[in-house]
C-alpha cells in the first residue's frame, strides 16, 4: 500500500529483526494513519529538500521489535510517528543541517551514530493535535544507551 508518492507501508514497517525472530510487525490502523502522516508531512518534504531518494532503515516497530532493537520505551516508532533515514548520495551532516533549518514540521530530528560507526537521521512527527517541538539533537552510543546533545552536532558523525 502506498502511503505517499515515494513511500509504502511495507517499507515503513519492514524489520529484519521481526523477520529473523518471527515477530508480527504489522501496524495497527492508527499506526498506519500515523505512518501516512509521517510520509506526507516529513518524509516526502525531506526527499524534496535533499533532492535524493531516502533509505528507511527503521520505521514502525511493535513493542516486541522495539525492545529487541533496544529502542526507547516511549519511542515514536511504536505508534508509527518516526523513521530512521539515510539520504542516498548526500552527507548525513549536511542533510541533518538542511532538515533542522527547514520549515518541515518535525517533532524530533536526531542525527545518531552507534559506537560501531553506523549513522542515520531519526525524524519524528508530533501526535495529532500537538504542536511539533522542533527538537534537534545529536546522539552517539549504542542503541538504547545513546547520549543525546541538544541543538547541534557536537562530534563529527561519519556519512552513512
Amino acid at each position: 500500500m502506498n502511503l505517499s508518492p515515494h513511500f509504502t507501508l511495507a517499507e515503513l514497517s519492514r524489520s529484519a529483526t521481526a523477520f529473523a525472530r518471527g515477530i508480527d510487525n504489522t501496524p495497527s490502523p492508527a499506526a498506519t494513519d500515523n505512518l501516512r502522516r509521517l510520509a506526507e508531512t516529513a518524509l516526502e518534504p525531506l526527499r524534496t529538500l535533499w533532492g535524493c531518494p531516502i533509505k528507511v532503515t527503521s520505521g514502525f516497530r511493535c513493542p516486541e521489535v522495539n525492545q529487541a532493537v533496544g529502542g526507547a520505551t516511549g519511542s515514536a516508532h511504536l505508534d508509527g510517528r518516526a523513521a530512521d533515514l539515510i539520504p542516498s548520495g548526500l552527507a548525513l551532516e549536511k542533510a541533518y543541517k538542511m532538515a533542522a533549518e527547514s520549515p518541515i514540521p518535525y517533532d524530533q530530528l536526531i542525527i545518531e551514530q552507534t559506537g560501531g560507526g553506523v549513522a542515520w537521521i531519526h525524524v519524528a512527527i508530533a501526535r495529532v493535535g500537538e504542536k511539533p517541538r522542533r527538537e534537534a539533537l545529536s546522539a552517539k552510543g549504542v542503541k538504547g544507551k545513546m547520549k543525546y546533545n541538544q541543538g547541534r552536532i557536537t562530534q563529527r558523525i561519519a556519512a552513512g
